[in-house]
């Protein structure tokens, strides 16, 4: 179809050759619009997936397509390429601590647009504005931001790109719980004003609840369960996606199962 944007069939990533798969067996599609949820606890295989996602981890097996290319077929400067953009968990590591908030910006859309300095500007400033950072804070550097504010020039950086799938990778993790629900917040907010496919790769079932339609359980490195976020939330099938419900605060827990 037309709208389908990311493909995994039957995918396999290894980290090394003979070393054992990070994760098997995956099979997923994200179409225009979509939003996805993959969760499970550390080392479950979801951060393998998003790498793979995004072309920075090939398949060792099965297939990983974008528009229905293999990413090992798509080049560097390819414009495919801007298809699919990652937001990090740790918004200070992935930023350019020599650039400044609007210099970081502005850097990607000179790459991928061909503007010169001052019209690249202009429109880092326009999308920075975008998802909420004006005035002088945009000339800071990293050291010079809050956690929140560098997780919006994150996004930011990612929609320079003009994506059409955001592949946000614990996006809230690294922050203050009094910041986490306004870039959850921010990212609902994108995904309808541009039409965006969100990939949500998280530990905590809550928040993929708050941002997914759909939701894929991981543990150890396979998919133990997948359908709509709400029927995973009420009628687990599984025993481990029980036991992640039971584990979000505040949240009684589920009776077992007949």
């Amino acid at each position: 179809m037309s709208d389908l944007l990311l493909e995994v069939t039957d995918a396999e990533f290894r980290y090394a050759k003979g070393a054992p798969p990070a994760a098997h067996h995956i099979t997923l599609a994200v179409r225009a619009g979509d939003s996805l949820g993959i969760v499970g606890e550390s080392g479950s295989g979801k951060t393998t997936i998003g790498r793979g996602l995004v072309g920075s981890l090939h398949p060792s097996a099965g297939a990983v397509l974008v528009q229905g290319r293999p990413w090992k077929s798509i080049r560097r400067r390819d414009p495919v390429r801007r298809v699919v953009q990652m937001v990090f968990q740790d918004p200070y590591a992935s930023l350019n601590p020599m650039l400044s908030a609007v210099g970081t910006v502005a850097e990607v859309v000179r790459v991928w647009d061909g503007l010169a300095a001052r019209p690249a500007v202009a429109r880092a400033e326009e999308i920075l504005a975008e998802v909420g950072l004006t005035g002088e804070v945009i000339t800071r550097r990293p050291a010079g931001l809050s956690g929140g504010q560098r997780q919006r020039v994150g996004i930011a950086r990612a929609l320079a790109c003009g994506p059409q799938v955001l592949v946000a990778d614990e996006p809230t993790s690294a922050l203050d719980v009094s910041v986490q629900a306004n870039v959850l917040n921010l990212l609902l907010d994108l995904r309808e004003s541009r039409g965006l496919a969100l990939v949500l790769i998280s530990h905590d079932l809550s928040v993929v609840d708050y941002l997914t339609e759909r939701a894929m359980v991981m543990y150890r490195g396979e998919v133990v369960e997948s359908g709509p976020t709400g029927s995973l939330l009420s009628d687990p099938q599984h025993p481990y996606t029980r036991e992640l419900i039971d584990s979000i605060p505040g949240r009684s827990a589920l009776p077992p199962a007949a």
